[in-house]
């Protein structure tokens, strides 16, 4: 398309959010696109009527979750639109109620597998669209190694057994270091003991090794991403959809399970030309291939098909 896109999304206020992804795509969306981001719930019309000039598409990201608003009647719009789906294990049976509802056709989800395992009906409708990485924060800042572990991120014991099970084994062994979770919540920067943006990243790119597990549903979360990122070790059990993104094992990460984590651990820390070049493998393909820039062109460029094929759809008739 010649013109800039006109885009309505509807998403949560992650401007100072723990998980700033949110707003790193919608920073670099808005570059590309003319974009209108909508924090409140209502009702379609209402709110396209309060709307200088109607969108030529409609956004809902994180479609039927906490943190976004409750947007009610897309289906009787007349615009493309689409929704977005990140925890995919929340509240399922009444999401797909919402979908049939509003007679969804087009579905984002940032985890392709569960996907295709809990909504197997809406399989046709999916775009996959991965978690991605804000170049300019989660990047080697050449700081010194001061950790050689490092833990960070939630610690439910249902929902990430792997990482509980990490901590409990290595909390005494010297130069392991675990940051509790600070919450899902608005932090501002510099708040005491918790690490957020740069701050999170840079401590990140402090540690030799950092070791995590991708919870309980398999997924491949964005800690992978933001680790790799940072020229650090990622220590990470594998996923055929993880390889998929380009993660090889032993080349960009190292594979690890509940069984031998420890130890693995113990051998890169005493390895440091195979962690190092393990690390640069590990964050140049991140760079390459996983960048919020690079997947908010990918998302453009599907919306720009979307659109195309709708306008097709119209031109050619009954």
């Amino acid at each position: 398309m010649n013109r800039k896109v006109k885009l309505l999304v509807f998403a949560g206020d992650f401007r100072n959010h723990l998980d700033t992804a949110t707003h790193y795509f919608l920073s670099e969306l808005e570059k590309l696109t003319d974009l209108t981001v909508w924090h409140e719930s209502g009702e379609i019309h209402t709110i396209l009527a309060r709307l200088e000039k109607p969108p030529d598409f409609i956004y809902h990201h994180e479609f039927g979750e906490k943190y976004s608003p409750i947007v009610t009647g897309l289906k009787s719009s007349g615009i493309p639109y689409a929704v977005q789906l990140h925890d995919l294990h929340h509240r399922i049976s009444k999401r797909k109620e919402m979908l049939r509802e509003e007679k969804v056709k087009h579905i984002f989800t940032v985890y392709r597998d569960a996907f295709q395992h809990w909504y197997k009906n809406f399989r046709d409708h999916m775009y996959w669209l991965p978690h991605h990485v804000n170049s300019g924060v989660f990047k080697d800042y050449g700081l010194p190694k001061e950790y050689d572990y490092l833990v960070m991120g939630a610690m439910s014991r249902r929902t990430y057994p792997l990482r509980n099970t990490i901590v409990e084994r290595m909390k005494d062994k010297p130069g392991f270091v675990h940051h509790q979770h600070p919450g899902y919540r608005n932090i501002e920067d510099g708040e005491k003991g918790a690490f957020v943006r740069e701050a999170y990243a840079k401590e990140i790119n402090k540690a030799k090794v950092f070791l995590t597990g991708n919870s309980k549903y398999n997924y491949p979360l964005k800690k992978n991403f933001e680790v790799l990122a940072c020229n650090t070790l990622l220590l990470a059990p594998p996923s055929d959809e993880l390889t998929d993104l380009g993660f090889i094992p032993g080349v960009h990460y190292v594979p690890i399970n509940e069984e031998d984590f420890e130890e693995k651990a113990e051998y890169y820390v005493t390895h440091e030309k195979e962690r190092e070049e393990i690390a640069r493998n590990g964050m140049n393909m991140v760079r390459e291939r996983h960048s919020t820039k690079r997947r908010v062109q990918e998302f453009v460029d599907i919306i720009d098909q979307i659109i195309a094929e709708e306008q097709g759809r119209r031109g050619s008739g009954p």
